[in-house]
């Protein structure tokens, strides 16, 4: 059964903007998207060449511990700078200078609001394209 997902839920996601230790956190714009692309896609070529999915992450680090969590901060952290400061409107010096566990908390959040930002705006689109489409049968 497809989700439906109606307008208020979109711009309830369009209107989203979370605060988190002065930092507001706010869905990408299309050029913020487009400048973070590269930065997930290098990341998840590199993590999928570990082995780690999102299926398998929490199990992963739990049986790995720290080391598990030391040898993703190792992978991380040369694109945490830039990706908080493309995602947060910020000077990139500035990210550069944030606490490593207030600036993986940004990422999360941001990760987390823009994930279900898109798949709610994707979602929005798919309802209306399927409404255009037995629009159009209806009436040929």
């Amino acid at each position: 059964m497809t989700e439906t997902v109606d307008d208020i839920q979109v711009l309830g996601a369009l209107l989203t903007e979370e605060k988190l230790e002065g930092y507001s956190v706010k869905p990408w714009t299309i050029k913020q998207l487009m400048q973070v692309t590269p930065i997930l896609k290098g990341l998840g070529e590199k993590l999928k060449g570990m082995g780690v999915t999102l299926d398998n992450f929490s199990d992963l680090l739990a049986e790995q511990g720290l080391q598990g969590l030391a040898g993703l901060v190792d992978l991380i952290l040369p694109q945490l700078p830039e990706f908080l400061s493309i995602s947060l409107r910020i000077p990139k010096e500035e990210a550069e200078e944030m606490d490593l566990g207030l600036a993986l908390a940004l990422a999360v959040r941001v990760l987390a609001l823009n994930i279900e930002h898109l798949k709610n705006s994707f979602g929005l689109i798919t309802g209306q394209m399927n409404a255009l489409v037995r629009q159009s049968q209806a009436t040929h």
